[in-house]
């Protein structure tokens, strides 16, 4: 297994358990890839730094097939999941219960809350019955998929959603722009941005998912103690996790992967090889070029990275945020996250600033306060928060080496018109995480893409990463991939893994012990 990320994890666990030797090699010092839980500002302060909320790892079987709890995972849910704030003081926020949620919208318009419940039920049926079974699944032919919704006005109605942009069905949806742009901004939170089509198909697993009985939730003791409850399943089945193992090379002949080299020299025989890598660094970097054919090469090739990544800035604080919207909404002080933005618009201008490789202007920030709910994260009285900020990996002018403190103050500066508690004085330490950064601490992410390629159109479903090889197969007959780079995408879910362990025991006879 190259790369001992929450999917190569995963796909190693069920592996293990089948009774086959499983081998996972991590570059880290640390497995999980994402989950990945540091002292990045200060001592007593952590953060997670990359990963913050989990859902769809409860939503699917990857949870409880690989007994999880028993190896140490813990969640809290918070009660209040997100909110967004506006200038002049309000906010919206959504919890948990949806009558809450309701109550909440209700202050901007009563047809919208009407509308929100509604879509609550319809958007929960579709996330419990259609689409999380069919993240866990290989994914379809998308006539088989289409197909079913094509004989019904409400089934093109719900193609249509899927098909568009999460910006123009939130404004399709509800009639007031501040309700449209809450539940925009949220549903960009799972991958590219709100002007992306075919990402309206995010509103169930974002808007639903964000509700009874499914939630996102905090792992205690940071989000690294879920991919240790991994590490320790897959070594009680006799597998073995090697962190500070970096992969060179994967040795191939005749189209057949034959050894791992390490960065220290060291071979090791494999008879099959998962690479939890995308697939440019896979086959281009640790292959070769010169090994693939010309048509897998081309296939490779047309893998694209997202033009944008994250901006991200860690902060260790004496005292909490404390949001001025919370005199309207109290519920906002105690939100799991809170995003800031005048409008749609906006993030719609922060999207074109950074396909002109600008940092965005006027940045429409999205902030996360685990400790607050978590507080084995930050000392008593203090709080470990983090506001991250689209951007692009290139920039036109300058760059991030030289631009990264001054865009930190920059987004300082927009988040204070909404909270104070940022003032320097108030400000222990910080940490700053470019898109370049993120790629130098995270190798698997390269242009700082934590999705392992963009997640568009083209790139999902059975195009994810190609449409040539039957999903998680490749050109080479024991080379697989188990990354974000196959489908379902990125987040943390377990999906991508569990599905390459299925496509592994379907090729090689090995009895899955699983359902």
């Amino acid at each position: 297994m190259v790369g001992g990320g929450h999917n190569g994890l995963t796909c190693a666990g069920y592996l293990a358990k089948a009774g086959q030797k499983v081998l996972v090699l991590e570059a880290r010092p640390v497995a999980g890839g994402g989950c990945a839980t540091e002292e990045l500002t200060a001592p007593g302060f952590t953060h997670n730094f990359h990963s913050n909320f989990h859902g769809l790892i409860h939503w699917g079987p990857v949870y409880r097939d690989l007994e999880l709890e028993r190896h140490g995972a813990r969640y809290l849910w918070p009660e209040n999941q997100f909110a967004h704030v506006f200038p002049g003081g309000d906010a919206l926020v959504c919890s948990l219960g949806v009558d809450e949620t309701v109550k909440s919208i209700e202050r901007f318009s009563r047809r919208d809350a009407r509308v929100f419940r509604d879509l609550a039920r319809e958007y929960g049926d579709a996330l419990k019955n259609a689409m999380v079974p069919s993240f866990f699944a290989p994914p379809q032919r998308p006539s088989q998929e289409i197909a079913p919704l094509e004989e019904t006005v409400d089934g093109l109605r719900a193609l249509w959603g899927n098909f568009t942009t999460p910006n123009h069905l939130a404004r399709a949806l509800f009639d007031s722009p501040e309700v449209q742009t809450w539940i925009g901004f949220w549903v960009a939170q799972l991958a590219g941005t709100g002007d992306v089509f075919g990402l309206g198909a995010n509103y169930p697993v974002m808007l639903a998912g964000s509700l009874e009985p499914f939630g996102w939730a905090i792992a205690v003791g940071g989000s690294n103690k879920l991919a240790q409850a991994m590490v320790s399943f897959v070594e009680e089945h006799g597998g073995t996790v090697r962190v500070d193992a970096p992969v060179r090379q994967i040795e191939v002949t005749d189209g057949h992967a034959a050894a791992i080299r390490l960065d220290n020299g060291e071979r090791i025989e494999a008879r099959t090889v998962v690479s939890n890598l995308d697939p440019r660094m896979t086959f281009l970097e640790l292959v070769g070029e010169g090994e693939l054919d010309e048509a897998f090469a081309r296939s490779v090739k047309r893998w694209r990275y997202d033009a944008m990544s994250m901006f991200c800035l860690y902060l260790a604080l004496e005292t909490p945020v404390r949001w001025q919207a919370a005199e309207l909404e109290p519920k906002v002080q105690r939100c799991f996250a809170v995003s800031m933005c005048e409008d749609l618009q906006l993030l719609e201008d922060n999207a074109s600033d950074c396909r002109l490789g600008m940092p965005p202007r006027t940045p429409g920030l999205f902030t996360v306060h685990p400790s607050l709910f978590e507080p084995s994260l930050a000392p008593a009285g203090k709080e470990a928060c983090f506001v991250e900020q689209i951007a692009p990996y290139e920039l036109r002018d300058g760059s991030w080496q030289d631009e990264r403190e001054p865009y930190a103050e920059t987004v300082l500066a927009r988040w204070r018109e909404y909270a104070s508690g940022l003032e320097p004085s108030n400000v222990a330490a910080r940490y700053i995480s470019s898109p370049i950064d993120i790629e130098r601490v995270m190798p698997s992410m390269r242009h700082g893409d934590w999705n392992h390629g963009e997640m568009s159109q083209d790139q999902l479903g059975i195009f994810r990463p190609f449409y040539e090889y039957p999903p998680y197969r490749t050109a080479f007959d024991n080379v697989y991939l188990c990354g974000a780079s196959t489908h379902p995408g990125g987040s943390i879910s377990g999906a991508c893994g569990h599905n390459a362990a299925g496509a592994i025991c379907e090729d090689l006879g090995i009895a899955r012990w699983w359902g």
